[in-house]
């Protein structure tokens, strides 16, 4: 106890919570560091709740993330039937898949600024219930025009798991243990394109195009129901210092309906630009530039090109071409997640300990380093082997390479903007969700045309080449980045929460 007593003595003597209130008693974690954040009194703070109902609750906003990319992807595989059936070439069929991503990416700048006002469940509701409409609407259109209209509304309804599920890992767990939680959360936004790959091929091939369509809405829908009767309200007001609530007393029903959250003030159209307010920060803008470049690399890459890749090289069918993008990314992701969050929350203890027990959120970034060689190296293997045509088990084999890399750098980058911003952390995760959306619509567009042009290999190494670049900001800010934030100090916005 008395080691203890002493590292919650250094902590409240360091500069880094300068201000805090003399006499103040500091919660300790299981090492004896004090909590970051320091949680309230109250049972009903997230921070508070049982480790079953975080981890339900984290469950539900995980998998709410991996429908996004899940139904906006399931159709991909089936971009041949469906440019057959309705007249079109297989570019043209790729672009319901690029109007859904963009609008997933655009979106959550909206639902960010609601969501810290009014709390993440009314949002998760009422942008699901569109959800359901629009991959109905899809269904049942019979014109390109209608299903493309229709899947500009699945982007916009599938959004806010994507856009601010993020903000719900940092409303429940520590510092310490955010790596772990947002990995489980990061894996599933990641996979979501992934397990669509392998069903969505299979739903084309032996029940038609269109139930691509029918079956993500159904998905949705029982989902949406879930979360109605099972997800809890997160949004919690709390002095930043001292951890003392600053929200009156709510009951666990409450947390269930759409009375949980007592409105700290009014929302106002300004808000809107707090999403954008972060970019001015070393520690927001060089980690989105490099993420939403590897996201793209690593995932969207092989599912916006895999049809057309594996369909002219290999003469895959869909079920097959599903198979070969979903599963290999899947395990890739899978197994990168063991080297990442819970080494992040390693390397962020063993630093603590050897500091007198104040963390450094750049201690994170010590563990991407992998990342920045597995990620570029599978991508180049698959363009490679898709050059020389190789067996399919080559480009399979990269693609799953980079995924494992992509899920290292992904979960670290993740917990370290969080860690360093907290209380900004749905603007956080939607400028994340929008740079990866934004440049992963882009890939439609241009890399099988500049494959044609060039070679698989030297079109997919030249994005590789550009992702490794980027890098250098992440080690700019391991050495920089704790300066950087002391100088500029916190945003001016949404500290209680």
């Amino acid at each position: 106890m008395a080691d203890v007593d002493e590292k919650l003595r250094s902590f409240s003597e360091h500069e880094d919570v300068a201000g805090t209130p003399p006499n103040t008693t500091l919660k300790p974690d299981q090492h004896g560091f004090p909590l970051r954040p320091q949680p309230s009194d109250d049972p009903k703070d997230p921070l508070n709740w049982n480790r079953w109902l975080k981890l339900f609750t984290l469950l539900q906003v995980s998998f709410l993330a991996f429908l996004g990319p899940f139904t906006q992807a399931y159709i991909n595989s089936a971009y041949a039937p469906l440019a057959a059936s309705l007249h079109i070439t297989i570019v043209e069929a790729s672009y319901q898949t690029t109007i859904a991503i963009v609008l997933a990416g655009v979106s959550p700048i909206l639902w960010s600024p609601i969501s810290n006002v009014y709390g993440r469940r009314p949002i998760f509701i009422f942008v699901s219930a569109i959800g359901i409409a629009a991959h109905a609407a899809a269904g049942a259109a019979q014109t390109w025009g209608g299903i493309l209209a229709a899947r500009a509304f699945v982007g916009i309804g599938t959004s806010a798991g994507m856009g601010i599920g993020a903000a719900v890992v940092a409303d429940m767990y520590f510092m310490h243990e955010r790596g772990t939680y947002m990995g489980i959360y990061t894996v599933f936004v990641t996979n979501g394109a992934h397990v669509a790959a392998v069903a969505g091929g299979f739903t084309a091939k032996y029940i038609g195009w269109r139930w691509c369509y029918w079956i993500p809405a159904i998905v949705v829908a029982i989902n949406w129901l879930t979360n109605l009767f099972c997800l809890p309200e997160t949004l919690y007001h709390r002095d930043p210092l001292t951890g003392k609530s600053l929200q009156p007393s709510r009951s666990w029903l409450q947390l269930f309906n759409f009375t949980g959250v007592h409105a700290q003030r009014r929302l106002r159209l300004w808000d809107i630009t707090h999403v954008f307010v972060m970019l001015k920060y070393p520690s927001i803008i060089l980690p989105t530039v490099y993420y939403s470049i590897s996201f793209g690399l690593g995932s969207v890459l092989f599912a916006v090109t895999g049809s057309a890749a594996f369909g002219s090289i290999y003469h895959f069918d869909t079920s097959q071409i599903g198979m070969a993008i979903g599963l290999s990314t899947f395990v890739g992701t899978l197994l990168g997640e063991l080297l990442a969050g819970p080494v992040s929350d390693r390397v962020l203890y063993l630093y603590t300990k050897a500091h007198a027990g104040v963390p450094k959120p750049e201690a994170r970034l010590q563990a991407t380093w992998p990342g920045l060689i597995i990620l570029p190296a599978g991508v180049i293997i698959e363009g490679v082997c898709l050059q020389h045509k190789t067996h399919w088990s080559g480009p399979v084999m990269g693609m799953g390479i980079a995924a494992f890399g992509l899920q290292i750098v992904q979960t670290n980058i993740f917990a370290y903007m969080t860690d360093c911003y907290k209380p900004q952390s749905a603007e956080i995760s939607t400028l994340l969700n929008f740079g990866r959306q934004t440049f992963s619509f882009t890939l439609g567009f241009y890399m099988i045309p500049f494959a044609t042009a060039t070679t698989y290999g030297t079109a997919w190494s030249v994005l590789a080449v550009i992702d490794a670049v980027l890098y250098i900001g992440i080690i700019l800010l391991m050495w920089r980045g704790r300066e950087w934030r002391e100088r500029l100090g916190p945003p001016n916005f949404d500290r209680d929460i």
